[in-house]
């Protein structure tokens, strides 16, 4: 028997998202699984594209766990867009469903690329955290990780910035 991906259909949603001062995009996910656990969520940034076409900015597969959080920050010193951050969860030895988990962080910032026309969401920064998360008593798994999210993305900003000085 071939396997084939969950159908997302379920829970459509819809979002404004001002990327920056004068780019906005729709957020659109949606779910895979009406009901029980183990569903994902599939994200699409879209934007108007050619003709009656829509652009994805996020050019990467973007689906999260039912069991994940998102949001859109701003910090200007890394980026004038919006950062995408996502923290999904990873099983451990001995863990069930619903157990405390360590989370996966990812960030995704608004890049030009010198093949593509336009700018897109690419992966900054991904890390595994130290600290296991209780979702059932309302953990808020990015806040608590924020300072280290963008410390590491500041980070990597200045190695790239300095690597760019090297190479020219």
């Amino acid at each position: 028997m071939l396997y084939s991906p969950p159908a997302f259909w379920y829970s459509p949603t819809v979002a404004v998202v001002q990327l920056e001062k004068n780019a906005s995009a729709l957020l659109f996910s949606v779910d895979s699984w009406a009901g029980g656990s183990g569903s994902q969520i599939h994200f699409a940034l879209l934007r108007p594209g050619r003709g009656k076409d829509l652009q994805d900015l996020f050019l990467s597969d973007m689906s999260v766990s039912n069991q994940s959080e998102y949001a859109f920050w701003n910090d200007f010193s890394i980026s004038d867009a919006q950062i995408f951050v996502m923290a999904n969860y990873v099983w451990g030895p001995d863990e069930a469903h619903y157990d405390n988990h360590r989370y996966i962080i990812s960030a995704y910032v608004r890049k030009p690329s010198s093949i593509l026309d336009d700018l897109y969401y690419y992966l900054e920064d991904r890390y595994m955290t130290v600290h296991k998360y209780d979702l059932d008593a309302n953990a808020d798994i990015l806040g608590s990780e924020k300072q280290e999210i963008l410390a590491r993305l500041r980070r990597v900003k200045a190695e790239t910035e300095l690597q760019q000085k090297a190479d020219h």
